[in-house]
């Protein structure tokens, strides 16, 4: 009798475990096409340059991004402590369709659009004052989520050398952040890794071109995969104890 009621007693406390997970809608998933400059030389010219680059249909950032969302997907979020609302659940929802977020439309001074989603997502950012995040509660609600992620990728210069000689690497930075749906931030959390393909300056900045830079940008992907591959089990446990 004492064993039947110790296993009833674990199933209504494993129930209960369960049922109390959170649950939580990743919101967006995007990259930055613009390259952070400030490491080298952020004058108007190399702004320009850097401006130009990205409005280059060969530079194209959604194959490194598709790269770290499928591994996003498939490994680091089964290490939360959380119930993830799927994906086609988050994107068909008419709520999500209709959202229209601040960043959707920007623009750079080429006229194009600054940043790239994994198809299906919005651009929203994960940054400023949470002005976009306090409309999301609509979503959050619809979908019955606790809390909404959004992911960011973005990339920039790093520079080894002294003035005019040296030279430069890219590295690639994620950014996860976690908000309830009522706009309050439960977990931010970033990480950088930069490529191991390097190139010469030429007159201290680097030469921007898509075949340059692209090969880089990849590069330091696939380096902070392998890094997220280390720390996924650490940020995942900061994560679920500020989630409960």
């Amino acid at each position: 009798m004492k064993k039947i009621i110790s296993i009833l007693v674990f199933s209504v406390v494993v129930f209960s475990a369960a049922a109390q997970k959170k649950k939580v809608a990743v919101v967006s998933f995007y990259a930055d096409k613009v390259i952070d400059l400030s490491a080298v030389d952020p004058s108007v010219n190399f702004i320009a340059q850097n401006t130009e680059m990205s409005n280059d249909p060969n530079f194209n950032l959604s194959e490194p991004l598709q790269e770290f969302f499928d591994q996003f997907f498939a490994s680091y979020v089964d290490e939360f402590d959380f119930e993830l609302i799927p994906q086609e659940q988050v994107l068909s929802l008419p709520e999500y369709q209709n959202y229209k977020p601040r960043l959707g439309d920007t623009k750079n001074i080429g006229g194009q659009a600054n940043y790239i989603a994994v198809d299906g997502y919005k651009v929203i950012p994960n940054y400023g004052s949470g002005y976009e995040i306090k409309k999301l509660k609509p979503i959050a609600e619809a979908l019955g989520a606790d809390a909404v992620m959004i992911v960011r990728l973005n990339y920039r210069f790093n520079k080894t050398g002294i003035g005019k000689l040296g030279y430069y690497s890219i590295q690639a930075v994620v950014n996860v952040d976690l908000f309830s749906k009522d706009n309050k931030s439960i977990f931010q959390f970033h990480e950088l890794a930069g490529s191991k393909k390097k190139a010469v300056m030429v007159g201290g900045i680097p030469v921007m071109s898509s075949e340059k830079i692209l090969p880089m940008c990849k590069d330091a992907t696939i380096e902070l995969i392998e890094d997220m591959n280390k720390k996924i089990d650490r940020l995942a446990k900061k994560a679920n104890r500020k989630l409960k």
